[in-house]
C-alpha cells in the first residue's frame, strides 16, 4: 500500500510526464501561421487538410497543399454562415458534412447553430439554432464528435436548473436521434470558479481547455486533462508563454492554437502553428 507521500509523488510525476508529452515530445516550436494579418485570426478547427477558423469574427477556411507545402489563400466558408453578426468557434463533424458554430444575438448573446453541407450547391445550408444547447446568456465554444453523439460546450449560462461552478463552465451533452439531452456540468477539477473558455477533445479522449488557473503563466494558458474527470495540467512551454494562449485544434499532422499579442505575432490575435516533432 502506498503512503500518502508516495501517492503525492506519483501524481506529481504523472502530471509532469503528461506535460512533457504535450509540450516537448509531440510538437515543435510554435510559429505564426503564414496567413496571419493585422486583424483577428483565432478559434481553429482542423478537418482533413482543411483549416477552419475565425477571421475578424467571420468563419474562413484554408486548405493544405502537401505538394507545395503551403496553405491556400483563406476564403469565407460558402453559404449563409457569415452575417453582419459575429460567427465564432467552428467545429466540423459528420464526416465533414456538418458545421457547428456560435452566432451573436443582441438579446441572448452567442447561441449555437448547426449547418449541413449542400452538395448540389457546393455550400453550407441555412444554419439552425440548437435550442437544447443554447441559453438566454452567452454560449461560447462547442466541440462535437464526428458521429454527433457527444458535445462539450462552454457557456456563462446553465441548463436544467443546475448550478454553475464558475463564471464560464464546460458542460457535456449526448444526442439520441435529433435531440440533444440536457447538458450536464462536468464539474471540478476541470471547471473552476473562473472561466473555462474553450474545449477541444483529441482522438484519445484528452480534453484541451484554456483559462486562468493557479499556475497560469500568462493571463490565459492552455491545459490538458486525460478525461473530463481528471485534473488539467498546464501544457507548459513552448506552447504557453507569458502572453495569452487560447483555443487549440490538432490532428496527427497539424497543431494550431490562438494567442493574443504574443511576441513575434502579427495582429492582436494570431493563429500559431506547431510542426510535428521529429
Amino acid at each position: 500500500m502506498f503512503k500518502k507521500g508516495s501517492i503525492a509523488v506519483v501524481v506529481i510525476l504523472s502530471m509532469a510526464v503528461l506535460q512533457a508529452a504535450v509540450a516537448e515530445s509531440e510538437w515543435g516550436k510554435p510559429k505564426p501561421w503564414e496567413h496571419c494579418t493585422a486583424g483577428v485570426e483565432r478559434m481553429p478547427c482542423i478537418f482533413g487538410s482543411t483549416l477552419y477558423y475565425v477571421k475578424d469574427y467571420d468563419i474562413y477556411m484554408s486548405t493544405w497543399d502537401g505538394a507545395s507545402g503551403k496553405w491556400s489563400e483563406p476564403q469565407p466558408v460558402p453559404g449563409p454562415i457569415n452575417t453582419g453578426a459575429n460567427e465564432i468557434n467552428p467545429c466540423i463533424a459528420g464526416g465533414g458534412k456538418v458545421l457547428y458554430f456560435a452566432r451573436y444575438d443582441p438579446i441572448t448573446d452567442y447561441d449555437f447553430y448547426r449547418s449541413e453541407w449542400n452538395e448540389a450547391k457546393g455550400e453550407w445550408g441555412e444554419p439552425i439554432k440548437i435550442e437544447e444547447l443554447s441559453t438566454d446568456t452567452q454560449e461560447w465554444d462547442i466541440w462535437v464528435n464526428d458521429d454527433e453523439t457527444i458535445a462539450y460546450v462552454t457557456t456563462k449560462g446553465s441548463y436544467g436548473g443546475a448550478a454553475s461552478v464558475g463564471e464560464r463552465d464546460i458542460w457535456k451533452s449526448t444526442r439520441s436521434g435529433d435531440k440533444w439531452a440536457t447538458p450536464v456540468n462536468i464539474g471540478a477539477p476541470v471547471n473552476t470558479a473562473g472561466s473555462e473558455w474553450s474545449i477541444f477533445v483529441d482522438s484519445t479522449g484528452r480534453l484541451f481547455i484554456d483559462g486562468k488557473r493557479d499556475d497560469t503563466v500568462g493571463a490565459y494558458d492552455i491545459y490538458v486533462a486525460e478525461s473530463d474527470t481528471a485534473s488539467p495540467v498546464n501544457v507548459g512551454e513552448p506552447i504557453n508563454s507569458e502572453f495569452d494562449e487560447r483555443e487549440v485544434a490538432f490532428d496527427e499532422r497539424f497543431f494550431f492554437f490562438s494567442a493574443s499579442n504574443r511576441e513575434g505575432g502579427v495582429g492582436a490575435y494570431d493563429l500559431w502553428y506547431c510542426p510535428p516533432a521529429r
